[in-house]
């Protein structure tokens, strides 16, 4: 391989994506806490940020970084047991991230503001991760 090709790869492995997908998840209470803990721990280390939304047993997640290390970390979360049901909504290059505050965020919602989210993140509407970010920052809905 030649040395233009592997930086190349290189410079794909650090562009800066958005990676959103739902899941089933099969966990509830303690094991809720404990994989928000392991989040909250392992993510600033691979500069992973985001948010995780749940509604009634599902998730939606949201993970930013580099697209070396959201992958990398895709790959464990869908061979992990506790989840089932994938369905990758979105992945994408961004500029910015919409999460750069949490390195995991988590709210519950309600069905209709669950699907609304995951509705608007499969049309690429960017207007879903700003509302998910305003309610974050200032407690709120802002509709």
């Amino acid at each position: 391989m030649t040395a233009s090709f592997i930086d190349s790869i290189q410079v794909i492995d650090q562009q800066l994506i958005q990676l959103v997908y739902r899941s089933r998840s099969l966990i509830k209470g303690v094991e809720y806490d404990e994989l928000m803990a392991t989040c909250l721990r392992n993510n600033p280390t691979r500069g992973i940020t985001g948010v995780l939304i749940s509604h009634s047993g599902w998730f939606l997640q949201v993970l930013e970084g580099s697209s070396a290390n959201v992958n990398s970390l895709f790959k464990v979360i869908e061979n992990d047991p506790r989840h089932s049901n994938f369905l990758l909504i979105r992945f994408n290059a961004i500029a910015v991230r919409d999460f750069s505050d949490w390195s995991m965020a988590s709210i519950e919602v309600d069905e209709q503001r669950f699907l609304n989210i995951a509705n608007q993140a499969l049309h690429a509407e960017d207007v879903a991760m700003s509302a998910v970010r305003d309610f974050l920052c200032y407690g709120k809905w802002i509709d």
